[in-house]
């Protein structure tokens, strides 16, 4: 209600041109993922990548990427930000992608399950 109201006074910048809704609805309403969650999203049929700490499903979006969709698909479960942000300006997902944005990562087990193999010590007496 309150939206449909006010979107007149939102300035432009904050307005997805494809969606025509404020950017900082996602941040509001977002949901948190742990990086366990996005790991599982691991393939072309079914792709998750973490992005700035926002978790986004680019499944549909794979087709419409201009670079490829393997390019995307290789970060597929996990975090992109760093060699997303070396090609792409900022903008790029809240112009291109808004609606990929599923919410943000949040604290939880590290996308290995959080297990580490601890090592037997070895065997045998401290001998003179």
């Amino acid at each position: 209600f309150w939206l449909k109201h006010c979107r007149l006074a939102l300035p432009s910048f904050c307005v997805s041109p494809i969606v025509r809704r404020p950017f900082f609805l996602h941040i509001i309403m977002s949901k948190i993922y742990s990086s366990t969650d996005v790991a599982s999203h691991n393939s072309k049929q079914d792709c998750w990548v973490i992005l700035n700490n926002q978790v986004l499903d680019v499944t549909h979006f794979l087709k419409d990427h201009p670079g490829g969709e393997l390019s995307i698909v290789n970060f597929a479960g996990k975090d992109a930000t760093e060699e997303f942000n070396m090609i792409h300006p900022p903008d790029v997902i809240p112009k291109y992608a808004p609606n990929s944005i599923l919410g943000k990562l949040g604290a939880g087990k590290p996308a290995g399950g959080g297990k580490t193999k601890k090592k037997k010590a070895a065997g045998g007496g401290g001998g003179a």
